[in-house]
């Protein structure tokens, strides 16, 4: 992240180490995982760390109320509580999202999902980056019962609380949150040991309402909405890899990568790469390699890791065979198979 004030946080497993630096760099929000709707991790301003100054650095640990297993974003200059400061924000994996004071590294609120004691203790966690509102006003969480919920920088207040699956004790918000004209994209996955049933699937939502306004579902994607995953014939398909959905932001359009799961080029779509509108109602492009019953069969999965759009048409795709693919999407476009 670039450093936009004399302290910058980095996460650590159960707390915050703070690096103290002697200079500023430019005003500058870190709204997401990977910076940009398209993740590319490339901001192109300065951070404020340079080789001259980086010997300066110190460390402080800053307790929080839970451990973190994902990424945090930052907002300069926030209005919370009434004050003007700049903060960080973060999820635990049991579904707490916390604003943190980047200067001290005082909690200045802490949302609670209203079912937490359910869940928390148990294997139910989620690893999801939450992603801020282009106005600043809000940001977008996930937590462990399946949802992805809208809270006010001001105080941390639920604006509302939407559900993006009907079985959360087996498809887990793993990936980051994603936000692109009005919109907040997430996605799904199973947990480890791939108990089934869950599919992976795409939801959009409405930004302002919380309403879920499309789903695409990896398996059975001939059937629109949220599905109850006991009644597809096919399970698995996780959309899981670490930056989740990527946009293009000329487009709008997304592209996943999925799991292990079964892939027939009709309505089954695991371990494979696939382009979707941006409203995420149709299926625009896809790609799976050749052994792709292998890599099902050896869980290797081709989605353990997302797309990266490269420009010029190129996407690479690597996955836990080891192997990068350099594919050419401008020849995979389309609803016929591509191998």
């Amino acid at each position: 992240m670039p450093a936009t004030h004399p302290t910058v946080p980095r996460l650590a497993l159960a707390g915050w180490a703070v690096c103290v630096v002697a200079v500023r760099a430019a005003a500058q929000d870190w709204t997401r995982f990977g910076w940009d709707a398209g993740r590319s991790s490339a901001p192109g301003v300065p951070t404020g760390i340079t080789a001259a100054n980086v010997a300066s650095l110190e460390r402080q640990q800053v307790a929080i109320d839970g451990t973190v297993d994902a990424s945090a974003i930052y907002l300069h200059g926030a209005r919370v509580q009434g004050r003007t400061v700049d903060v960080f924000f973060v999820t635990t994996t049991y579904g707490k999202t916390l604003a943190i004071d980047a200067a001290g590294g005082t909690v200045l609120w802490e949302y609670t999902p209203p079912d937490y004691n359910t869940w928390v203790r148990s294997y139910r966690v989620t690893t999801a980056t939450p992603v801020a509102d282009p106005d600043r006003a809000f940001v977008y969480a996930a937590s462990p019962d399946g949802k992805v919920q809208k809270l006010a920088v001001a105080d941390g207040h639920a604006v509302w609380s939407t559900a993006i699956t009907r079985l959360p004790r087996r498809e887990k918000l793993a990936s980051p949150l994603n936000y692109f004209a009005g919109h907040v994209i997430a996605s799904t996955g199973g947990y480890v040991g791939d108990a089934s049933p869950y599919q992976g699937h795409v939801a959009v939502l409405d930004g302002a309402s919380g309403t879920l306004e499309h789903v695409w579902n990896s398996l059975c994607s001939d059937r629109p909405g949220l599905l109850d995953p006991a009644s597809c014939s096919e399970s698995g398909s996780a959309v899981w890899g670490k930056a989740g959905a990527v946009i293009d932001s000329t487009t709008g359009n997304i592209f996943v990568a999925t799991g292990n799961g079964r892939w027939d080029g009709r309505t089954h779509w695991g371990d494979a790469v696939l382009e979707l509108d941006t409203d995420a109602t149709r299926l625009l492009g896809n790609y799976t390699p050749e052994n792709t019953e292998a890599l099902d069969a050896h869980d290797a999965d081709l989605g353990s890791t997302s797309p990266v759009l490269l420009g010029g048409g190129l996407i690479a795709q690597g996955g836990k065979d080891g192997s990068i693919r350099l594919l050419d999407w401008g020849a995979m476009r389309g609803t016929v198979p591509h191998r």
